[in-house]
């Protein structure tokens, strides 16, 4: 697994507390279509297709440097 970086991490994190990518979007200044580069990113990286999975595995401990409820 290749280790996220600290910007997806924290979109990680946004996401598995269920935020959308636009709400993701306002909270980072960042554009939406960032937000969806960056979880593209996450999914490959972690071997996952869905963010139900990335909630599971961050509320696992499973992702180095992803705290659940961030």
């Amino acid at each position: 697994m290749d280790r996220l970086t600290p910007q997806e991490v924290q979109v990680a994190q946004f996401v598995a507390r269920g935020l959308t990518s636009a709400e993701v979007a306002a909270q980072l200044f960042l554009s939406r279509r960032t937000i969806d580069f960056h979880l593209r990113n996450v999914f490959a990286k972690l071997g996952i297709t869905s963010r139900t999975e990335l909630a599971h595995l961050i509320a696992e401990r499973r992702v180095p440097g992803a705290e659940p409820g961030g």
